[in-house]
């Protein structure tokens, strides 16, 4: 038996799913709707300087944060694309194990879902804007995915008590290295052991702080303004 008549495959449910973990997220400011938000917030950082951050500071502000509408849509569309992909909470993988599969067809299927997740995950982390090659943090994006790898429990858990202890880390490096550790630490806890897919998602957690430690440059939280940091 091949490996393509070993793996189950719903194309369209599979091609959503993509669709929803590959889009890039600086695509959502686009449109007359968020430039006007923009202006918005621009004019309101004018009259409010004591709120205004400065260009590229890596701090992740709790209020900031919760007051983007595209954290929010990162957070669903994440959670909707890991989903499709690993299963859970009713919803049927739509990459599975056919039935009279060889034994190491699982870990093959795995290992394909991982590779999308992964390469969904560098789209919203790294950016090469202005010639200058950029990190950023995408947070709520990696709360949706440890919804499904490592199980909503563990993952509403590991994201309440990053933004409680939030003030004590300051950068977003600090936040989710220890959100990669509570994530495995919680999916153990949860799942009756350390799983695979709860590995995964410590994995992802870590790997932007992991890119922007191995290329030396900062992971950047926009500010208002949404500017990138001098050089």
């Amino acid at each position: 038996m091949t490996l393509m008549n070993s793996v189950t495959v719903d194309l369209p449910f599979l091609l959503v799913a993509i669709a929803l973990l590959w889009f890039p997220r600086h695509w959502l400011r686009l449109g007359s709707v968020f430039k006007r938000r923009r202006s918005a917030n621009a004019a309101r950082a004018a009259k409010e300087p004591w709120n205004n951050r400065e260009q590229g500071d890596p701090r992740v502000n709790f209020g900031a944060e919760f007051s983007k509408f595209r954290n929010y849509v990162d957070l669903l569309r994440a959670g909707a694309g890991s989903l499709a992909l690993f299963g859970g909470l009713g919803i049927t993988s739509c990459l599975g194990v056919a039935e009279g599969a060889p034994g190491n067809t699982g870990y093959a299927v795995i290992g394909l879902r991982a590779l999308i997740l992964l390469i969904g995950l560098l789209v919203q982390t790294v950016r090469f804007e202005n010639n200058h090659l950029t990190f950023y943090p995408p947070i709520f994006y990696l709360a949706g995915l440890t919804v499904a790898l490592s199980g909503y429990r563990a993952a509403g858990f590991a994201f309440v008590l990053i933004w409680a202890m939030s003030p004590v880390f300051g950068g977003a490096l600090g936040l989710l290295t220890i959100y990669a550790t509570l994530v495995v630490g919680f999916g153990y806890v949860f799942n009756g052991g350390v799983s695979l897919s709860s590995a995964l998602a410590g994995f992802l957690c870590f790997l932007p702080g992991l890119l922007s430690m191995l290329a030396n440059r900062p992971l950047i939280v926009l500010s208002r303004k949404g500017s990138l940091p001098a050089r």
